[in-house]
């Protein structure tokens, strides 16, 4: 459970609001994009120290699908960012 200084992670370039939902690995925010457009996003934050290997294959796996899919109903990846 959050304790009273809890607060979404900090992101260059991203303005981190409310958490729209969470599971075993990740949680996503809302976010907005500190350029001119202030464009609405959701982030999805990955703890690294809690993936095993296969785990941490599969996460690189969804990443380059999602860099070259484009599609109506399927969530578009405009960035990714390791914080190593």
């Amino acid at each position: 459970m959050a304790g009273p200084g809890w607060g979404p992670p900090r992101l260059d370039g991203f303005i981190l609001t409310e958490r729209l939902g969470s599971g075993t690995y990740a949680t996503v925010y809302k976010a907005y994009a500190k350029k001119d457009t202030r464009e609405v996003v959701a982030i999805k934050c990955v703890a690294k120290k809690s993936l095993n290997k296969a785990s941490v294959e599969n996460l690189l796996t969804e990443i380059e699908i999602l860099k070259g899919i484009r599609h109506p109903h399927i969530v578009q990846l405009k960035d990714f960012q390791d914080s190593a």
